[in-house]
């Protein structure tokens, strides 16, 4: 089992200089130093989810990259490229908006914003994962920086470094894979694989953005909060045990357990050391008790995945639905769902979307990439009565 430390450190804004000094400190705790970055070509690996403000908390903040960028290289790094891969087309046009949109223009001008959007096979020898598609910009790197945000997630419970991963995966494939794994066990696996093998290929580590973080329906359409810390790690199963603690999720997150399983971390976040930027152990974390997405209101659901043959699940899981006065029908849960569950349907002079509930997967794709958080959540009345 991986005993790599996380480091904690407090951080209550953006500022420059005080982003700086917390990575540096934080850095210091783990070891990282000069010989980790010199003369290497660096991958930042951000949260671009979506085309979206800082302040709104989905993704990086654009200050993060220009710490880190600081530092990487004042160590002595070759080049530092920031790349990543959301949901939708791969290419130049979506992902220089997203650029624009999120901030990373003017971040640093050192830091190399991907334009490569070519991608490889990587074979693996996963429990559910045994080949797939990775973009060139993350097999070419000599060392990965996994920047994840401390979010909650419709699908996951929670989006942190392990979930962030997922980015690199090439842009539609990312469906092909929910379509693969429909279950949330076998897609939990599938991320545990994933980040195994990233991680397992080339030096590694994971820095999470916990300033400003976002509640309630994460990954896109949740709320800030300010939550005012940094945790890193060389480890990102051990950071996001932490971080599941941090957020009062205890053993919830199912990605967790399957890493656990296969000995890969504790599942107990006492046992991982923990330390804050001065490098004294610090047993007694922060914790925040972020509103849950309404996708997980039936999170205790996920434990009985086989029951009746999955019909119980499927009966009283919450599951997506367009709120058609919000809906313009720009058609980009159309695109974005893997079973193609989803129809355009013309009324009038408006076009809206329509879910089918019987083909429905429940992957959230759709709420996700939703530009206008026109998707919501339809619950079981038992559940809301629960709740």
């Amino acid at each position: 089992m991986n005993e790599h430390p996380v480091a904690f450190a407090r951080c209550r804004d953006y500022d420059p200089s005080a982003l700086t000094e917390a990575l540096s400190r934080s850095f210091s705790v783990l070891g990282i130093g000069r010989e980790f970055f010199e003369g290497k070509r660096v991958l930042l690996k951000p949260n671009l989810v979506l085309a979206k403000k800082p302040d709104q908390a989905a993704t990086t903040h654009p200050a993060m990259i220009a710490a880190l960028a600081e530092l990487l290289f004042g160590f002595g790094a070759e080049s530092v490229t920031l790349a990543d891969s959301p949901g939708g087309p791969f290419s130049a046009p979506a992902l220089n908006l997203v650029y624009r949109v999120c901030g990373m223009e003017r971040a640093d001008p050192r830091v190399k914003l991907n334009d490569d959007f070519t991608f490889r096979p990587v074979r693996t020898d996963g429990v559910k994962l045994k080949t797939f598609r990775m973009i060139s910009a993350a097999l070419d790197a000599d060392v990965i920086v996994d920047v994840c945000k401390f979010k909650s997630h419709s699908l996951t419970g929670m989006s942190c470094a392990v979930k962030n991963l997922f980015g690199l995966i090439p842009g539609v494939e990312k469906f092909e894979m929910h379509n693969a794994f429909p279950l949330l066990p076998d897609f939990s696996e599938m991320l545990t694989d994933l980040c195994e093998t990233v991680t397992r290929e080339k030096p590694f580590l994971a820095v999470c953005d916990g300033i400003l973080s976002m509640e309630g329906n994460g990954p896109t359409h949740g709320t800030p909060v300010e939550t005012g810390f940094l945790l890193c790690s060389r480890d990102p199963f051990a950071l996001d045990v932490v971080a599941e603690h941090m957020m009062e999720r205890d053993g919830e997150v199912l990605y967790l357990n399957a890493a656990a399983e296969r000995g890969l971390v504790s599942r107990d976040w006492r046992e991982i050391p923990l330390s804050d930027e001065d490098g004294a152990p610090f047993d007694d974390p922060p914790t925040f008790p972020l509103a849950r997405p309404d996708a997980d209101a039936g999170h205790f659901l996920r434990n009985l995945p086989n029951f009746m043959g999955g019909r119980f699940t499927k009966l009283f899981e919450p599951r997506p639905r367009i709120l058609t006065k919000q809906c313009v029908g720009c058609g980009k849960c159309f695109e974005s769902c893997p079973r193609h569950t989803i129809r355009m349907i013309v009324g009038g002079k408006k076009k809206t979307a329509r879910i089918d509930p019987e083909k429905c997967i429940r992957c959230w794709c759709c709420q996700e990439l939703c530009p206008i958080g026109a998707v919501g959540v339809k619950q079981n009345f038992l559940i809301k009565l629960i709740h």
